[in-house]
């Protein structure tokens, strides 16, 4: 994903940066703001304005590009798949997924995994 280049709000650029690096780990919109220092709704507006998206919209594509990568190199089942990419709930995953992709993560296996 190269959205980290075309960004140019340090804070926006703080929260891509973490975003990537602890995507299996809770993130929530609170706990991203209080990380930098923001008010919740300023941040929120200003990570729309930058990226397009709103935050747990950028979040679940993050974890679905990652979990897309294990279902290819990796024998994980989609549950352990879902758990390691940052979902603590198989079903919210296989929705994520598919608003996403537009197929369920068994069909993209299917098709996409040797």
């Amino acid at each position: 994903m190269e959205v980290k280049n075309e960004i140019h709000n340090f804070h926006i650029r703080k929260a891509i940066d973490y975003i990537f690096d602890n995507f299996n780990e809770p993130l929530s919109l609170n706990d991203m703001a209080k990380y930098l220092g923001l008010n919740k709704s300023y941040f929120s507006h200003l990570f729309k304005r930058e990226t397009g998206k709103t935050y747990s919209q950028f979040v679940n594509q993050i974890r679905v590009e990652k979990s897309k990568e294990l279902m290819v190199h990796t024998n994980l089942s989609l549950l352990e798949i879902a758990l390691s990419v940052g979902y603590n709930n198989q079903n919210y995953y296989n929705i994520a997924f598919k608003r996403i992709t537009g197929v369920t993560p068994l069909k993209y296996r299917n098709q996409f995994a040797p």
